[in-house]
């Protein structure tokens, strides 16, 4: 892969910025950065200006904010940076950040585009939260400030630090979109809730086994996959009754139950309200959603 690229980096007087690199003639350096694929790790103090711009860099460029906000560009698209967000900015895109006048503390790491970091590949920058943004920020200042004691400091153990946290904030993003991916592919029973559904056929959609799917659903929505299944069809229902869609055994059909006496428990359960007794509530008070 080719290592030119386009590169603005324009910093305030009043920007204090501290880093260290992987490279023997980064000053100061740190070997054990490349050993994790790291090109550069640091932190900034902005007060006043910075603004930095790359096209085609061949690494990717994650941000850590702990205080304040900036803007993060993607091509013409700009994106709010605040606290307690991570930014990332996937490799030979063309992307940058700038402040926009007031105080922004960031942590920052470049990651060099290779497999082990893959998932920080993409065509789009993307913001995320970051749970501990501020512990990220304060690792990464003690990793800088160690780096620059040379071999009496402790960089490479604050380095394993930093790692470890910054692996943290991607697997916590990691199981987010799991838990929205599951969620969207359930997401059809509730546009169609009377047809006949199966766990087989949301574990294909998914790609995985039927056991495989259940130990995915537990673990990331505290559900089985038939529990999240009539929780789709009782969110229906519950839309249904509410927007006057008929009476108990008109929508218990609606939503793919037989048995009026089945879906009124099964509706009961999930929302300790029986359906009969919602419907009453909505004419004796109409235009507003009891609480349920």
């Amino acid at each position: 892969m080719s290592t030119i690229y386009q590169e603005m980096f324009d910093v305030g007087e009043g920007t204090r910025q501290c880093s260290v690199g992987a490279r023997i003639f980064h000053h100061p350096h740190l070997r054990a950065l490349a050993e994790h694929d790291l090109l550069f790790a640091g932190h900034s103090e902005v007060d006043g200006h910075l603004h930095v711009e790359r096209i085609g860099a061949p690494f990717h460029v994650v941000l850590f904010c702990a205080e304040g906000s900036g803007v993060v560009t993607d091509g013409e698209m700009q994106l709010t940076l605040g606290a307690g967000q991570m930014a990332v900015l996937p490799a030979l895109g063309r992307s940058g950040f700038r402040s926009t006048g007031g105080s922004w503390r960031l942590a920052w790491l470049l990651v060099n585009d290779v497999p082990a970091w893959r998932m920080l590949a993409g065509d789009r920058v993307s913001i995320r939260p970051l749970m501990h943004a501020d512990s990220l920020y304060q690792t990464m200042r003690v990793l800088c400030a160690e780096a620059r004691l040379g071999p009496a400091g402790f960089a490479a153990q604050a380095l394993l630090l930093a790692v470890d946290l910054f692996r943290r904030a991607l697997a916590s993003h990691a199981d987010e979109a799991v838990a929205a991916r599951l969620q969207a592919v359930f997401e059809p029973v509730r546009h169609a809730p009377a047809q006949d559904w199966r766990v087989e056929a949301f574990a294909q959609a998914y790609g995985v086994s039927v056991a495989q799917l259940h130990r995915l659903c537990v673990r990331h929505l505290e559900a089985t996959p038939q529990q999240l299944i009539i929780h789709q069809r009782m969110r229906r229902a519950r839309e249904l009754l509410v927007a006057g869609a008929g009476n108990v055994a008109a929508v218990a059909e609606q939503v793919g139950y037989q048995e009026v006496a089945s879906f009124s428990r099964r509706f009961s359960r999930h929302f300790d309200v029986s359906p009969g007794a919602l419907l009453q509530a909505l004419r004796r008070a109409p235009g507003e959603l009891p609480v349920v």
